[in-house]
């Protein structure tokens, strides 16, 4: 449920704005502005106002999990950290839990999980992942990326459109 763009996005110029919400104290999403348009441009026009951008910083491991209210996300690695995003398909019998705040996102056991691929990101590097799939990021260090997400598009259907822009 991952796929690189074609090209890499260096020397993205953003500000971050205020805190949107918080997991832990590992993963923080921040309001995002960005100079100039590449990033939305890997989207046709028509869609563009199904995306919102955030800014994402991880400080440490992220357990397996969906992501809550997101179905998909372009993630424009600013600083990977040294980091492994794993996706995963969970047993039958796997048990879902919430943290507080999660809403339609889940938390599962890595004993529970099979195995489905995994990226190393460096910095540059754009991602389209499926991220009400599960997945998780095991490293270190510190972790910032724009995310270009929506919760209307699934990843085949933001595969397609970046199939139209040329970048997949």
């Amino acid at each position: 449920m991952f796929r690189i763009l074609k090209k890499p996005f260096n020397n993205l110029n953003y500000v971050q704005g205020g805190k949107q919400i918080s997991y832990g104290d590992v993963i923080t999403y921040y309001d995002a502005e960005i100079a100039g348009s590449e990033v939305f441009l890997t989207i046709p026009p028509q869609y563009r106002s199904d995306f919102c951008l955030s800014l994402l910083k991880i400080t440490g491991a992220v357990p397996p999990h969906t992501d809550s209210e997101v179905k998909t996300s372009i993630n424009f690695y600013i600083e990977p950290g040294d980091y492994v995003t794993t996706f995963y398909t969970p047993e039958p019998k796997a048990v879902k839990r919430q943290i507080e705040n999660q809403t339609n996102g889940y938390i599962f056991q890595h004993s529970e999980l099979a195995n489905r691929g995994s990226f190393k990101a460096r910095p540059g590097d754009a991602y389209l992942l499926g991220i009400d799939r599960v997945h998780d990021v095991q490293g270190s260090g510190e972790r910032t990326v724009l995310c270009l997400a929506t919760d209307k598009h699934d990843f085949y259907d933001v595969l397609g459109m970046l199939v139209e822009t040329e970048n997949v």
